[in-house]
């Protein structure tokens, strides 16, 4: 199955809603890793966003998936990219 980059930026502007709303948004995480829908997840260290490794039919599948992320729905990120990715060496090749 395919395999996606997806990024959040997030706003410096929502930083307390999210770390409000980071509860409900990691146990979705963890539902998504525990299904395999998510590889891996983390954000940024400079707090601009995250990345997940998302593994789906397709990019619209992908797309789909994060939509339901608690942060994406109550508007806590403001910009999502979805690239398909091919890893070539190491633990996701």
């Amino acid at each position: 199955m395919p395999l996606f980059a997806v990024t959040y930026r997030y706003e410096a502007t929502q930083t307390v809603q999210r770390e409000a709303n980071k509860p409900a948004h990691r146990e979705w995480l963890v539902r998504r890793v525990e299904d395999g829908s998510i590889r891996s997840v983390g954000p940024f260290v400079d707090g601009s966003g995250a990345l997940l490794l998302v593994e789906a039919d397709d990019r619209e599948a992908a797309r789909s998936l994060v939509n339901d992320d608690p942060h994406c729905l109550r508007g806590m990120v403001s910009k999502i990219t979805v690239r398909e990715w091919s890893p070539v060496f190491g633990a996701l090749s």
